[in-house]
């Protein structure tokens, strides 16, 4: 059991939190690897496993020490004043900002990736720095996280103090950069200037979005920092249009002090709706595209869940290259609708035959390509690149493939891949006229043809692949059979005629 990180946005959100949850790790099933001399190779994967895991927990720690010695560092070190007697109006200032920041990062929303949260709670954190300075801001939002965390989210304790470390690093470095490039701060005098609040909420979320991206990096399996960092620091610009409520709500304070809060909590409200909608419109989007999924797959009952496995196993081989998160996602998106356009009724007997497609049936069954991008392509989030993935994804690397007869790096690489993850799950799965190969001789086979049908660089890293192991092993669950199949030889050979369709 390792400590498993998760973002508190995607490329549509706010500020960050790490949020870490327990995850068991997957067994790997014995029969999946083939013959039983096969087992002790699977038992020494899962040890090897088991041993990654707690070193990605050592390293999750790390980085919680990390952080929190660097949030200690920029809390004593620079020079600072303290404030008035108490009570004055500075510690009301600060008891105000507190309660602002505790209750935006209360109304917080869950999104689907990971299962975090998120809020707008970075509002007040960005506007308590030209009211309160140094370190006061940064006193204020870690208490915020503090109590968010433990008494609202009921947060265990790693999660706490990882939270509220790296709030208060980016409050902290975010103030000094503000103040050394001349940023006023004031309880009496409302003074802006751009450069230092710019400043100011650059480096707030650059060390915001970094931390948490080393944080679910760190604790993710298969997730890369870059694909980390592209879905915590992706929308700068739509987080840099919701800062300037920070320079609204200095300006209200100072004018009217707590009136001024209670006018800011609307537009507020209208900041994080906005998160929300846009948060809805992709949830929408990833509905629409399981429905399409599953009404494909109605049509055939030998291929059910075929599209979702395909889609993970791309990803899985997509993260071992290290693609970008948007370049991820426009690759699950294809994976996902690869054979959508086998819904059209001309496929349909073919989908239920028992046996092999003739020639002229496999003529047919050819145009599924074209038939499933062109209706892609009436989506206008998914026309271009998604739709060019489908297309090709059965161009063979020597370019014997179809439609276009594309070869070597003419083919997308999202395409590459989901050739590969295609024709493994088919590998693997049991179907009417063959028994499913194990695993092993899946991956003897895309070695076999590697450099012909596949990309022999993708292929190479499939068996390095942890993810994609345990996916198959998990994934080996029974699937629906036939009454009788062929031989071991003629299955083999079956397969490679049908692996093209």
């Amino acid at each position: 059991m390792t400590l498993n990180g998760a973002l508190a946005r995607n490329s549509f959100y706010g500020a960050c939190e790490a949020s870490f949850r327990h995850q068991r790790i997957a067994r790997l099933v014995a029969t999946n690897w083939g013959p039983p001399k096969r087992f002790t190779w699977s038992l020494a994967v899962l040890m090897n496993e088991t041993l990654r895991k707690r070193l990605l927990g050592l390293r999750i720690h790390l980085l919680v020490g990390a952080v929190t010695l660097a949030s200690v560092g920029v809390l004593v070190l620079p020079d600072w004043q303290a404030p008035g007697p108490f009570p004055s109006r500075f510690w009301k200032a600060l008891a105000a900002f507190a309660c602002l920041g505790i209750v935006s990062d209360s109304f917080f929303f869950r999104l689907p990736f990971a299962n975090v949260n998120t809020s707008v709670g970075f509002i007040p954190f960005l506007a308590s720095v030209p009211i309160l300075g140094h370190p006061w801001a940064m006193l204020a939002s870690g208490v915020t996280a503090l109590v968010v965390d433990t008494f609202v989210r009921r947060k265990p304790a790693i999660r706490v103090w990882f939270n509220a470390a790296q709030y208060m690093l980016a409050v902290g470095l975010g103030g000094l950069v503000y103040e050394r490039l001349g940023g006023q701060v004031s309880l009496n005098e409302f003074s802006f200037s751009l450069a230092p609040f710019f400043a100011l909420v650059v480096t707030f979320f650059v060390v915001n979005h970094s931390s948490v991206a080393l944080a679910v990096s760190f604790s993710t399996p298969g997730v890369s920092v870059r694909e980390a960092w592209g879905r915590t620091g992706g929308a700068l610009v739509t987080d840099l249009s919701s800062s300037t409520l920070a320079i609204l709500l200095v300006l209200l304070y100072v004018r009217l002090e707590f009136l001024g809060l209670a006018i800011i909590v609307f537009p507020l409200f209208l900041a994080r709706q906005l998160y929300q909608a846009n948060l809805q419109l992709q949830e929408e989007l990833e509905e629409k595209l399981e429905l399409m999924v599953k009404a494909m797959e109605a049509r055939d009952p030998y291929t059910s869940g075929h599209s979702r496995r395909v889609a993970q196993y791309a990803v899985a081989i997509g993260r071992e290259l290290n693609l970008s998160a948007d370049e991820l996602d426009r690759i699950k998106r294809a994976a996902l609708l690869h054979d959508v356009g086998k819904i059209y009724e001309e496929f349909a007997p073919l989908l239920r035959k028992d046996g092999q497609l003739s020639p002229e049936e496999l003529v047919v069954m050819r145009t599924h390509v074209v038939r499933s991008a062109q209706l892609v392509a009436t989506a206008a989030k998914l026309r271009g690149s998604v739709e060019g993935i489908i297309r090709h994804h059965h161009e063979s690397f020597d370019g014997s493939g179809y439609p276009d007869g594309l070869a070597g790096k003419q083919i997308p690489i999202g395409a590459r891949i989901i050739m590969i993850a295609d024709t493994l799950d088919a590998m693997t799965s049991d179907r009417p006229y063959r028994h499913a190969l194990t695993l092993a001789s899946a991956i003897a086979e895309l070695h076999t043809h590697a450099g012909r049908q596949f990309d022999p660089d993708i292929v190479r890293l499939v068996p390095k692949s942890t993810t994609l192991r345990a996916l198959l092993a998990t994934e080996a669950v029974p699937r629906p059979q036939s009454a009788s199949l062929p031989p071991t030889r003629e299955r083999v050979r079956g397969w490679a005629g049908r692996a093209s369709v």
